[in-house]
């Protein structure tokens, strides 16, 4: 089949999601060009964001939001939300998947689609984080939100399995709303600790934590390269 990866079982593609999980995102599309012939969502989707960030006017914004509309989702319900969204939740799962959402396991073509619309997307998101809604946690258990007045990420702890996972997202201001994009993410245990991590991850992504988890009470003072370390907020680990 033409520009699908195909894996023997569930196990071996279960396997390359968990060490795709632990890369940048310039990692995740080095690791795309290896597979001849073979063009991913997920580099798709990067096109379109950088499409997006770029524009400089509604119409320009809304020809692009027409292009990719067949394939990503929108949020319809808020005119200031200009970000372009993958209908899966993990996004580095999405660099495995045709543009239309598909693999083959076991000589069978899946489609990896979690979602259809935005109402789908949050309704995810909150089954993977049960988060009440219209709640806006500045420091919190398991979940930081910091916000500028031109950058804000979220960043909220959870298990996959039996590993920890960070699941990030970023916006930047643009035009008149908000966009969610790749950026930098970094923490440290101690206000004047050595920095951790410091990779470029998409939004949407899921930091594995890999070795040693976090212990319960662990706190992790989170910024981004846009929010800046003196934004830094703080997100204390109760798993």
């Amino acid at each position: 089949m033409k520009n699908i990866l195909s894996f023997s079982s569930e196990e071996e593609y279960n396997a390359l999601l968990d060490s795709l999980g632990t890369l940048s995102d310039e990692e995740l599309l080095q690791w795309e060009s290896g597979q001849k012939g073979f063009t991913s969502m997920y580099r798709i989707h990067s096109e379109a964001l950088g499409q997006i960030l770029n524009a400089t006017c509604k119409e320009e914004y809304e020809s692009i939001k027409t292009a990719y509309q067949t394939d990503f989702i929108f949020n319809d319900k808020d005119s200031t939300d200009l970000s372009i969204y993958m209908p899966v939740l993990n996004v580095s799962k999405a660099i495995t998947l045709t543009p239309e959402g598909f693999v083959c396991i076991a000589g069978e073509r899946k489609n990896m689609k979690e979602f259809e619309n935005y109402d789908g997307y949050k309704k995810e998101l909150s089954l993977l984080y049960p988060v009440p809604l219209g709640v806006t946690i500045e420091n919190g258990i398991n979940r930081v939100h910091v916000k500028t007045k031109k950058r804000k990420f979220t960043a909220q702890i959870g298990m996959r399995g039996n590993q920890q996972a960070i699941r990030v997202n970023a916006s930047k201001k643009v035009l008149w709303g908000w966009v969610e994009y790749t950026t930098a993410y970094y923490w440290k245990y101690t206000p004047n600790g050595p920095v951790q991590f410091g990779k470029e991850v998409k939004s949407g992504h899921d930091i594995m934590i890999l070795g040693n988890p976090f212990p319960n009470g662990t706190k992790l003072y989170m910024w981004t390269r846009g929010t800046g370390e003196e934004n830094c907020g703080i997100m204390t680990v109760q798993l």
